[in-house]
């Protein structure tokens, strides 16, 4: 009468889901700050580089993942927020500066990832369970 679901899982994370990329933007951002390098020009065109490859890499993560690897990435997710966050306030509070383009940019990388990630790993387990039409 009923179907039996069974659910497998992929066992143990790669090395690919294992690495927060999110975080890899906020490294960029601390290590142009403390090195004194200005946004402008080839170093924010890298961060762009950057946040594109950051997005879809995290894209990618985020579909067919076993419950510890979603887990592990919503922590991430959340603790890149808080940086992001952190980061700004204190650019605009402690430095008194202004971000610019390159900055807002990491930053809505930063949100896009937190949202992207959860819906993209939710539409793909209800695909796995043949639930989504």
């Amino acid at each position: 009468m009923g179907e039996a679901v069974t659910v497998k899982s992929s066992g143990g994370m790669s090395l690919f889901s294992k690495i927060p990329w999110t975080l890899l933007l906020i490294a960029y951002l601390l290590a142009i700050h403390f090195s004194g390098i200005q946004m402008e020009g080839v170093p924010g065109y890298v961060f762009i580089g950057l946040g594109v490859l950051v997005l879809f890499a995290e894209f990618f993560k985020s579909g067919d993942i076993s419950t510890a690897t979603f887990l592990t990435d919503i922590i991430f997710s959340v603790i890149a927020l808080v940086l992001a966050t952190g980061l700004l306030t204190y650019m605009l509070f402690g430095l008194q500066q202004t971000p610019s383009f390159f900055h807002w940019f990491g930053y809505a990388i930063i949100l896009g990832d937190a949202i992207i990630s959860p819906f993209n790993s939710f539409r793909t387990a209800l695909r796995n369970f043949g639930v989504g039409g």
